[in-house]
C-alpha cells in the first residue's frame, strides 16, 4: 500500500469533492490517500486536477484480536492505618 497528501483542484462546472480509494477529496485541501499501489500510480499520472505528494509505502496497523489483549494485573488493596482494606 501506498500513502501519499492529495490535493484536488476542481475543473470549473465540475463538482467540489472527489471520491478516490475511500477519501473524499475537497477542491483546495490537503488530504491523506492510503489505497493500493496501482491506484496511487493511476493518481500520480493524473496530474492537472490532482497533485499528489510525498509518496510513501504504507504498512497498516496491525488490530489486537481478543486473544492478544494485555491482560490486567493482580489487584492490589490499599490499607488504611487500623488495617481495614480500600480500592
Amino acid at each position: 500500500m501506498k500513502k501519499a497528501t492529495v490535493t484536488y483542484t476542481a475543473p470549473k462546472g465540475e463538482a467540489k469533492t472527489l471520491d478516490i480509494g475511500g477519501t473524499t477529496l475537497v477542491t483546495g485541501k490537503l488530504d491523506t490517500v492510503i489505497c493500493e499501489d496501482a491506484l496511487m500510480a493511476r493518481l500520480e499520472k493524473a496530474g492537472g486536477m490532482l497533485k499528489v505528494e510525498g509518496v510513501s509505502d504504507y504498512t497498516p496497523p496491525k488490530e489486537v484480536s481478543k486473544g492478544d489483549e494485555p491482560k490486567e494485573g493482580p489487584k492490589t488493596e490499599a490499607k488504611d492505618e487500623h488495617g481495614k482494606a480500600h480500592r
